[in-house]
């Protein structure tokens, strides 16, 4: 599953505006506009920094089933070049 589909389901499943998750973020010292939320969470923009993406998932998971390394994991799939991905599955 693509980054934006993960964040995108875990905002529906919170049931909470952009604004709101924007709000719980700067709690964990990250300030995220409403607008650059619905940008990514639509594939409008690239996977977020990392700081930026353990912000939402602390935001987020006590209402929803997101995590860090879900986030993390979907980032990193998206813009690691695939040979470079298929050496590590390989073992390289």
């Amino acid at each position: 599953m693509k980054y934006a589909e993960i964040l995108h389901l875990a905002i529906k499943e919170s049931g909470w505006s952009y604004s709101q998750i924007a709000e719980r973020c700067k709690v964990h010292k990250r300030n995220v506009s409403p607008s650059y939320l619905s940008k990514i969470s639509r594939g409008f923009m690239p996977p977020p920094s990392d700081e930026v993406n353990r912000a939402l998932a602390s935001a987020l998971s006590p209402v929803t089933s997101l995590t860090y390394e879900k986030l993390a994991l979907a980032k990193y799939k998206e813009i690691i070049p695939e040979d470079v991905l298929e050496a590590l599955a390989s073992g390289q």
